[in-house]
């Protein structure tokens, strides 16, 4: 498992993604901490961020998933950042 937290601009985080997902075994997690930010609700002001990367990963990547199970109280920092490797 590895946990995404350091800056939350998107190119940083698109670099992490880039990096670290090949660390994250198959039936692990990649988990990208703080997706709420620029607007996802919080930080409207933030700018592109952890939530615009994990988008543009996914569209290039197919062995994540979004494990949305992981959010079954509604209450996360990490909407959709629970990135579950598959193949």
């Amino acid at each position: 498992m590895v946990i995404l937290d350091s800056d939350h601009s998107k190119k940083h985080v698109d670099e992490e993604l880039k990096i670290y997902s090949n660390l994250v075994s198959r039936d692990c997690y990649l988990i990208v901490e703080d997706s709420n930010v620029n607007g996802h609700p919080v930080l409207p002001d933030h700018g592109p961020g952890p939530m615009e990367a994990i988008d543009e990963f996914l569209q290039k990547d197919n062995r994540f998933i979004i494990d949305d199970g992981k959010e079954k109280f509604y209450m996360t920092f990490n909407l959709r950042g629970y990135l579950k490797r598959v193949k």
